[in-house]
């Protein structure tokens, strides 16, 4: 069940749902900090509170569970938060720096048909000769 930053709720399955002052104040915190990214559910069956984050695709994915929810679960989540500390995903990176690197040499290229173009447009139209390489790499 998913706890809202709100004193007290209902449900169908639970009923009146009120919120303790501590538990509450965890809630809205995550809330403010996360949006909707991060949400706190209650699970009935073990008691346990449980953060899950929401990621961009839609896919919720368990971050971690505790049996208290106090400032100790809100420093765990913070401590977590890889995005936080500035982590860039190396994958990420990688893919970034070769995409950059594709396209430098694609403009290179397009930089040297753009070259023989004009050589070739201006001999079609003032019936000079000139020469033209075999291939683009010279």
């Amino acid at each position: 069940m998913e706890l809202h930053a709100v004193k007290c709720f209902y449900t169908q399955r639970e009923g009146l749902v009120e919120l303790e002052d501590d538990v509450l104040s965890i809630v809205r915190q995550v809330r403010e900090l996360y949006q909707d990214r991060v949400k706190v559910h209650w699970e009935p069956t073990t008691g346990h509170y449980v953060f899950i984050e929401n990621s961009e695709a839609g896919v919720e994915k368990l971050i971690f569970t505790t049996p208290e929810l106090d400032g100790r679960a809100l420093d765990r989540l913070i401590a977590s938060d890889s995005r936080a500390r500035g982590y860039e995903d190396a994958y990420d990176k990688a893919e970034r720096d070769q995409d950059q690197a594709q396209a430098a040499i694609d403009k290179d290229y397009m930089q040297q048909v753009t070259d023989v173009g004009e050589q070739l447009h201006w001999v079609f139209h003032s019936g000079g000769r000139i020469f033209v390489p075999r291939s683009v790499d010279g």
